[in-house]
């Protein structure tokens, strides 16, 4: 079988990652084709996964629109050529048309509810749309769901075992704390009203009494900032949040990472996501602060990482929360690999 996967933020990398491998177990033919946005082409190169790089990311709702219209040509073009059995893609929003007009099966994983835009012209044309348990919509026939976090296709510990030594290509010492934060760039399509943190010097001062500070940014940073910049290899990111005396930040997918990896996860964003909430309300692994009025999420992000940090039991304490989190859940990976191959066979 002859498997395609359109890659379009860095996150799918790791989301995709074990099905590939299992796939190509499997005799599987599989062609990756990225989208040049962030990281996502520098991660590819470093894992040694080849792709075909078709376009890179839109800047704005101008720039994004174009970007869709000839990605989607390129998309077509190449199928026709290839003639995939089956198309894959988290959120989909490129690949789907393009294989819908050549009756070619496509498989659309998400579980960004507020993706509006992407997913009205996304889901029509999909054949089959897996969602979370926790995401809130129903979707119809199409929709397949499953009990897990997309992070658990590659974090669970079947698949990934944190290694202390990743630390040192990090500039960190294992034996020293650290609280790893993360700014986002607010540039996808569904960011685009959205905030999160307000003063990242504030941020700085009041977590540096607890530990180090790691910033991870998609962007530039502020002279003075620049040197608490996260160093080393991209793949090692995973190893360094779950060292982590916990995770302050914007980004709801490194907020989900932190907490099926158990390191205490705070997350500022007026952007919600029913995941997070999931991981909050059910297993109190993430705290959700949205609040739109000019500082008050930060103040209240603040307040919770500083409670945490204080508490000497919070370390015990998650990983007995993850312990029941993860006894919950189901093999992501697998579950990727088994819907995308019955789509291409027509079950």
């Amino acid at each position: 079988m002859h498997i395609l996967v359109d890659l379009t933020h860095p996150a799918d990398v790791h989301f995709f990652g074990q099905a590939v491998r299992n796939w190509r177990q499997d005799d599987h033919v599989v062609e990756i084709v990225a989208r040049d946005k962030d990281i996502l082409l520098a991660l590819l190169t470093e894992l040694g996964l080849p792709c075909q790089a078709l376009g890179r990311a839109g800047q704005g709702l101008f720039g994004l629109g174009l970007e869709l219209v000839n990605r989607q040509a390129r998309l077509l073009h190449l199928m026709r050529t290839r003639r995939p059995d089956v198309v894959c893609g988290s959120g989909g929003t490129f690949v789907t048309l393009p294989a819908w007009l050549l009756n070619v099966p496509r498989v659309v994983f998400t579980d960004t509810e507020n993706a509006r835009v992407s997913n009205a012209i996304t889901f029509p044309f999909a054949s089959t749309v897996c969602t979370p348990r926790a995401y809130p919509q129903e979707l119809g026939r199409r929709q397949v769901r499953y009990a897990g976090y997309k992070e658990l296709a590659y974090l669970h510990p079947r698949y990934f075992t944190p290694d202390p030594e990743a630390l040192g290509a990090a500039g960190l010492d294992p034996t020293e704390p650290f609280i790893f934060v993360r700014v986002v760039a607010w540039t996808s399509g569904h960011d685009f009203f959205d905030h999160g943190l307000d003063d990242l010097r504030v941020v700085v001062e009041r977590l540096r009494r607890y530990g180090r500070v790691v910033l991870s940014s998609e962007g530039a940073l502020p002279a003075d900032l620049e040197p608490l910049r996260l160093r080393g290899p991209l793949r090692h990111v995973h190893h360094v949040l779950a060292h982590a005396r916990l995770y302050l930040g914007e980004s709801a997918t490194m907020g989900a990472e932190s907490a099926v990896l158990g390191t205490p996860a705070v997350v500022a964003s007026t952007s919600r996501r029913s995941y997070l909430d999931e991981l909050d309300e059910r297993y109190g692994l993430a705290f959700c602060y949205d609040d739109r009025k000019p500082g008050q999420a930060q103040a209240a992000a603040l307040e919770r990482a500083e409670a945490l940090l204080n508490d000497p039991t919070t370390p015990q304490v998650w990983r007995e929360r993850r312990a029941r989190m993860l006894a919950d859940q189901d093999d992501v990976a697998q579950f990727i690999t088994d819907v995308v191959v019955r789509q291409g066979r027509g079950v």
